[in-house]
């Protein structure tokens, strides 16, 4: 056992005193004289015998009192085996959480600075020799090297909010493979935890720790109890047109146990604004929707905002995309061409059609172009296959319409590339289109509703495949044969449009399934990307290859990390640099052949307010029996916590109720011992 403060056991030499008044406090008799005092004498005899047992069982009382005292202001401790004080050697790892959930509202600030001063305390009361793990969710390489307290205190004064965040069962573990590799088996590790503990972060169950560590979760409690976010945005339609209705979604969630009325949600877009107040139930999410049509084409930079007082990170989400003057499509016109195919497209001024032979065809058509379609083509070349491969590598979309007479391999070449079903063999015979799959995204809007019966066309001959995973139906005709199939931005035709195959080209269904193949080929790039999610942001433009891409923001230049599959090019944010130095808002894309605008935001997992209770943490951390685990938190507004790493087994409080109990036995010996 060790004491705190040894000097105050010098006071114990003043229980001499008791002692001394004791022997030295006589009580004078007076004399009195009787005939006989035989049994007088009994009588004092064996009053005096009692009367010196009760002093001296009410002196033993009295030091113990004085005693107890005074070893609970010396504050005895049980030392951490292997701590400084019992002569070996110790290091104290403390993890703070600087995730955005951690700005909200404690008792003494925001929860990160409460963190960031329990963590100076714990610093400056471990002793010089100390080595300290000092770590946030940065998890960077400095953060992995033991530090002395002056670098400790100097790092923790640069902690600041982070969009990282991680699991503390990882940071547990990171932390202890670095001790790991820096000390031996002689040290004792002891790992504090400052954090709110997010039930969607905290997986305590996880955390494997061996029974000679030591593990301090030191909770810091919020006074916030609600908080509105922003979560994500999508349109119902991809195709951005000038004067085109745009049907905006926007879902929020309320995290809080209040019912939310009236709140502010603004949207502003270029020259587009609009404001609405929304009304929320308690933990519930809620999509909002708002219609508007841009005026002009060109790239459209958005915001949306609400007028949420709590955590403030999620309050925000930006976007952009851009409004196409016109979409380009190229028409590969082979043997047995179809006009209809032409004449469907030109109808709408918004498409630029170009026609070329087979035969003539180069790969540099497909440039700039989102939809190209194979009109009545019977042999494909390399040349082309290779062509159209990548041009859907690249985020472009294909639909395909054989000739009469196709070379089944060269056709199957393709198909196989682009992940559709190859062609077995041709059926003759009369079929009806049967059924339409109305629930696939690619029928959605091209019926007000669903039709009860239609004038579907017949076919008389058919191409028929090979099954496919990778391939959806969209039509089919009898015995269950598709028709019209897609993989991905690809489509397959599985008949000749001649009047010798079918009367497909007759039924209105025809332009229908044309326009909508065209719809969906807009190349359009995501609305926003997310800082530290493995999403890939396209760059639909070619670059060169000695061509540096650059993000540049609010005093921010920053070369991001990219992917170039052929002659695309894709951002992604997953790396820790980028999540560390970015921050959410509007940043130009720049390089030396063109500029364009990408949106930023934050993750919102941190969004969600609910932590566990201090019986949910003993109750979780109970599972991995941790002998060595001391919960505290700041539930009471503790601005200091009392816990001191090297002793966290102290009897001071022992010896406190120790003292009462002897004070009052001595009491109880002064009334009742008579």
């Amino acid at each position: 056992m060790r004491f705190e403060h040894p000097n105050f056991l010098f006071a114990l030499l003043l229980l001499v005193v008791p002692i001394l008044i004791h022997l030295f406090s006589f009580r004078r008799y007076k004399t009195f004289y009787f005939s006989s005092i035989y049994f007088l004498k009994n009588i004092e005899e064996e009053t005096k015998n009692v009367r010196k047992l009760k002093h001296l069982l009410v002196l033993i009382a009295r030091l113990l009192v004085f005693t107890c005292i005074i070893i609970t202001f010396a504050q005895p401790y049980l030392p951490v085996k292997g701590s400084s004080d019992s002569g070996g050697q110790s290091v104290i790892g403390i993890y703070v959480d600087n995730s955005f959930s951690m700005s909200s509202i404690g008792i003494n600030g925001s929860l990160l600075s409460e963190a960031k001063e329990q963590a100076r305390n714990f610093i400056e009361k471990a002793p010089a020799s100390a080595k300290l793990l000092l770590v946030s969710n940065e998890l960077s390489g400095i953060e992995q090297q033991l530090c002395t307290k002056s670098d400790a205190l100097n790092r923790l004064d640069k902690i600041t909010f982070s969009p990282l965040r991680h699991q503390i069962s990882e940071v547990i573990q990171w932390m202890e493979g670095s001790i790991n590799e820096k000390t031996d088996k002689s040290y004792t590790k002891q790992f504090v935890v400052l954090s709110d503990f997010q039930t969607n972060q905290s997986d305590l169950t996880k955390i494997k720790l061996d029974n000679s560590s030591y593990f301090y979760p030191i909770q810091v409690i919020s006074q916030q109890k609600q908080n509105v976010s922003i979560d994500s945005i999508w349109f119902n339609e991809p195709n951005f047109k000038v004067r085109i209705n745009n049907s905006l979604n926007i879902k929020l969630t309320n995290h809080g146990n209040e019912s939310i009325e009236n709140l502010e949600l603004q949207l502003s877009v270029n020259e587009t604004k609009r404001t609405v107040f929304v009304t929320m139930e308690s933990n519930t999410s809620k999509n909002v929707t708002l219609n508007y049509s841009d005026l002009t084409p060109g790239e459209k930079i958005g915001h949306i905002q609400i007028n949420d007082k709590n955590l403030l990170f999620d309050n925000d989400y930006y976007f952009t995309y851009f409004v196409n003057h016109h979409s380009n499509i190229l028409i590969i016109q082979g043997e047995n061409p179809s006009p209809t195919v032409v004449k469907t497209y030109k109808l709408d001024n918004y498409y630029h059609v170009d026609e070329v032979n087979s035969n003539s065809f180069l790969p540099e058509n497909t440039k700039n172009k989102q939809l190209i379609v194979l009109n009545g083509v019977n042999k494909l070349n390399d040349g082309i296959n290779d062509a159209l491969h990548k041009f859907v590598q690249t985020g472009g979309s294909i639909l395909l319409f054989p000739g009469k007479d196709i070379d089944l391999q060269t056709w199957n070449n393709l198909l196989r590339k682009l992940n559709l079903s190859s062609i077995l063999s041709i059926r003759k015979d009369n079929f009806n289109v049967t059924s339409i799959n109305y629930d696939d995204p690619f029928f959605k809007g091209v019926f007000d509703k669903k039709p009860v019966k239609l004038n579907l066309p017949l076919v008389k001959k058919i191409y028929t495949t090979r099954a496919n995973l990778y391939a959806s139906n969209l039509i089919y005709v009898q015995n269950n044969l598709p028709l019209l199939l897609r993989s991905g931005s690809s489509y397959f035709f599985t008949s000749s449009l001649d009047s010798s195959y079918s009367s497909f080209i007759n039924n209105a269904l025809f332009p229908s399934c044309l326009l909508r193949t065209a719809e969906l080929s807009q190349q359009k790039s995501e609305l926003s990307l997310t800082i530290g999610s493995n999403a890939r942001f396209p760059i639909n433009f070619s670059t060169k290859n000695s061509s540096i891409l650059h993000l540049k923001g609010e005093g921010i230049d920053f070369i991001p990390t990219v992917e170039k599959i052929d002659q695309s090019i894709y951002i992604s944010l997953f790396n820790s640099n980028s999540i560390n130095k970015l921050k959410q808002g509007i940043y130009s894309i720049e390089s030396t052949d063109f500029n364009s605008s990408i949106a930023l935001n934050y993750q919102r997992t941190e969004s969600d307010i609910h932590t566990y209770s201090e019986s949910d943490i003993k109750s979780e951390l109970s599972t991995n029996k941790f002998p060595n685990m001391y919960y505290k938190s700041t539930r009471l507004g503790d601005s200091n916590l009392n816990i001191a790493l090297e002793k966290p087994i102290e009897y001071w409080r022992i010896f406190l109720l120790l003292s009462l109990l002897f004070l009052f036995t001595e009491m109880a010996l002064l009334k009742f011992l008579r």
